[in-house]
């Protein structure tokens, strides 16, 4: 067979017509007027629905199925610039969650307003993945998020999560006695508060059998419940708890049974107990450290059941004080204990696990005003057990040498990281993280060759529409 060899515009032709035919992704613009629930249900992969400034109310269940990939994401998000668009359902119409994800992949909710009618904020079920949900303010509903089915990787960041009602929690992940579980995701950065007039309203509760999940830098207070709740893995790996802060948590401030790293923590002004570790849901205490986290207050400061003998326990490098020296701690016969400070240890702790403080108000710089942060005096410093390997503190400063006792090491005689208050971990009270930059819409044209090339690249780039246009297509 002889070959001949082609024009520059046949080649062209040519090198079109092998290439694979990638779906046109939309950008579409909704405002107030037009259908959130038609605009989010219609989405394809690659699509972008830019929600402007408003009231989007409807009676309708939002049931949002689009499968994205990953290299053509689905994002719904507030527009740049203006104040969150409101989602919400009227008062009148059937209680129903407001938003519901069913076995979506690959699909980004970020930067809405969000109540309900006596249902959830957001509700993920039908074995979603790959799904993020950030910046999102979301309010005056039953669960905040709930993660209802197996999936995993997902992420929720950034979220403002307050005022639940019903069982009310701010995040509950997860299925009862393990009948599915979430792994393999984040959570993240939020700021949880006010679950108080929920009948249960944890903060965060990691159900049974979930596991490899990293809940870290949330700050939670105000909760009728346990600020953060955990179960056991069922053997899969286990779950980190990290660099998060809360108070005024309704019975415990930590309650967990088994399988999971709780370290860099800061636990305040707890009216029942600090950390509470006992059986839970047929979860026996096992596989469990906690390491390096700073507690202040708690009726009982500890509660510790069931420690006796169980396998893999580790209580090391935390500061305690308990004014009071309210315990209820049990036997710790083989629990690896080293490097704590109490104010005033518990009676069956070993002596050689831990070191007399002075006094919350010698040792912190100002307990009552929730700064934990060492005095520069403080019998904290570099009193941790050496071979406890957490790399950074509550504040992402690297440990170097002998630790610090607690959640934080010292470097400066103030607390050089962000001061603990209502609001995000980092970050100034309501503020909202920078935006994600939209892709450019724009292209060039020209002849020959490059024709082609612009028509291939006008088939990649999303292309902008209004709701109503698009919509009418469906």
């Amino acid at each position: 067979m002889r070959f001949r060899k082609l024009d520059s515009m046949r080649a062209s032709i040519l090198v079109f017509c092998l290439l694979p035919v990638v779906a046109s992704a939309d950008v579409i613009e909704l405002f107030p007027g037009d259908s959130f629930e038609s605009a989010a249900e219609s989405l394809q992969p690659g699509d972008t629905l830019i929600v402007h400034a408003g009231t989007y109310e409807g009676s309708g269940r939002i049931s949002i199925g689009v499968k994205g990939t990953a290299s053509q994401p689905v994002v719904i998000q507030g527009a740049v610039g203006e104040a969150r668009p409101l989602i919400s359902r009227p008062i009148g119409a059937a209680a129903q969650n407001t938003i519901n994800i069913n076995g979506s992949t690959y699909l980004t909710i970020r930067g809405l307003e969000i109540v309900s009618n006596g249902g959830d904020g957001i509700n993920m079920s039908g074995n979603p993945a790959y799904i993020t949900l950030e910046d999102n303010d979301i309010h005056d509903i039953d669960v905040g998020i709930n993660f209802r089915s197996d999936m995993h990787h997902i992420v929720a960041r950034n979220n403002h999560i307050h005022r639940t009602n019903a069982t009310g929690e701010g995040m509950y992940v997860g299925c009862n006695r393990a009948a599915c579980a979430v792994s393999d995701s984040l959570i993240e950065g939020n700021w949880i508060h006010d679950t108080l007039a929920a009948s249960q309203g944890d903060g965060i509760e990691i159900k049974r059998g979930s596991h490899s999940n990293i809940i870290r830098n949330n700050v939670i207070y105000d909760t009728n419940y346990p600020c953060i709740l955990l179960y056991g893995t069922e053997g899969k790996p286990r779950n980190l708890v990290e660099g998060n802060v809360m108070w005024n948590c309704g019975d415990s401030g930590i309650q967990v049974a088994a399988d999971a790293i709780i370290r860099n923590n800061i636990i305040l002004e707890s009216p029942a107990n600090g950390l509470n570790s006992q059986p839970h849901q047929g979860v026996s205490p096992g596989n469990l450290d906690f390491v390096h986290n700073t507690m202040v207050g708690g009726s009982p400061c500890l509660r510790l059941v069931n420690w006796d003998g169980a396998p893999g326990l580790v209580f090391a490098n935390n500061a305690v004080y308990c004014p009071g020296d309210n315990y209820a701690v049990g036997g710790m016969s083989g629990v690896l204990i080293a490097g704590n400070v109490f104010d005033n240890a518990p009676a069956n702790f070993p002596g050689g696990g831990y070191r007399d403080g002075r006094s919350m108000n010698r040792d912190l710089v100002n307990p009552i005003g929730r700064n934990v942060y060492p005095t520069p005096d403080s019998p904290l410093l570099s009193a941790g057990a050496a071979d406890i390997d957490v790399p950074a503190d509550f504040n992402g400063t690297t440990r170097k040498g002998v630790p610090d006792v607690g959640a934080y090491a010292y470097t400066a005689p103030r607390n050089p990281g962000w001061a603990v208050m209502p609001g995000f971990k980092g970050v100034s009270p309501g503020a909202r993280p920078p935006p994600d930059v939209l892709p450019d819409t724009g292209s060039s044209g020209g002849g020959g060759a490059v024709g082609y090339i612009s028509l291939l690249l006008l088939v990649l780039i999303p292309r902008r529409r209004q709701a109503r246009t698009l919509l009418a297509k469906v």
